[in-house]
Parts: structure tokens; C-alpha cells; sequence
């Protein structure tokens, strides 16, 4: 099963944290670790800024949610995406109101 939640990012970086926490790691597996923790947090935050970059896509668009990102209603005003008109052209954004 696939774990790419912002849940399992979090319990993975806790994870790393327990590990380097460990006092009987020593030399070349605590080297080894140290650079698997780095180099998964490095990704880890990019993660983070690409599910920041939904949540306010999500928002200016007025969508309840986003994948397992759950937001807010959309407020009255808020710009959603129209529907394709008849002719098959996309129009571009309406006012919620």
C-alpha cells in the first residue's frame, strides 16, 4: 500500500527522529542515517510546499477539499472554475456570489 499522505510523511520524519535518537548507533550506520534523515528531509519539505500550493489553488478556486488536504467551505465571493459552454470553449473564472 502506497503511504504518501502528509499523515505518513509526518510518522516517517518522527521515525528518523527516533532513529538518530538511538545511542548504540555509532560510525558508519549513524553516518548512514544521518544522510538518509537529510536527504529524506529535503524532500519532505518540498512535499510540504506542494500540498501549501493546493491548499491556497484549492482556496482561490472555493474547493471544500483537495485530495486528503481537507479545507474549509468556500466563502461567498470566492472565484470557482465554470463549466465548459456549449460551443466547447473554456471560459475562464465566474464569481461565486
Amino acid at each position: 500500500m502506497t503511504k504518501n499522505k502528509l499523515t505518513d510523511l509526518q510518522d516517517r520524519l518522527f521515525s528518523f527522529m527516533e532513529k538518530l535518537d538511538d545511542d548504540d548507533l555509532k560510525g558508519d550506520d549513524l553516518e548512514t542515517a544521518i544522510k538518509r534523515s537529510e536527504a529524506f528531509s529535503h524532500l519532505a519539505v518540498i512535499a510540504v510546499k506542494n500540498a501549501e500550493l493546493i491548499v491556497k489553488c484549492a482556496e482561490v478556486y472555493g474547493l471544500p477539499s483537495m485530495g486528503d488536504l481537507p479545507l474549509l467551505p468556500a466563502s461567498p465571493g470566492a472565484i470557482v472554475p465554470k463549466a465548459p459552454e456549449k460551443n466547447g470553449k473554456q471560459p475562464l473564472l465566474r464569481d461565486r456570489g
